[in-house]
């Protein structure tokens, strides 16, 4: 399978992130997610990722990411953007 990275430029604040993050961490590590960074840029948050594999990634979406953004936002938000998503070529690590 393909290593891929990911980059999410979500309209959200930290409040938000932290509760999304609460109830999704252990599923994304569970389903393939391999590096997690996220802050806030000039132009709104940013999410990088790499997982083992897209399908890992979009079983994740399905099944915990977007049932926890309707849950944290009462059923409120928005449809959620597609992320760019990208083929490793080299991946290192410390």
């Amino acid at each position: 399978e393909m290593v891929i990275g990911v980059i999410w430029s979500p309209q959200i604040d930290t409040a938000t992130y932290d509760a999304i993050k609460e109830r999704v961490m252990q599923a994304a590590v569970d389903r393939g997610s391999r590096f997690h960074a996220a802050g806030e840029s000039p132009s709104g948050w940013r999410i990088i990722e790499v997982w083992d594999s897209r399908e890992g990634l979009e079983a994740f979406i399905r099944d915990s990411l977007e049932p926890a953004v309707q849950e944290v936002s009462g059923g409120q938000a928005p449809p959620m953007e597609e992320p760019e998503v990208f083929e490793v070529y080299f991946e290192a690590a410390p």
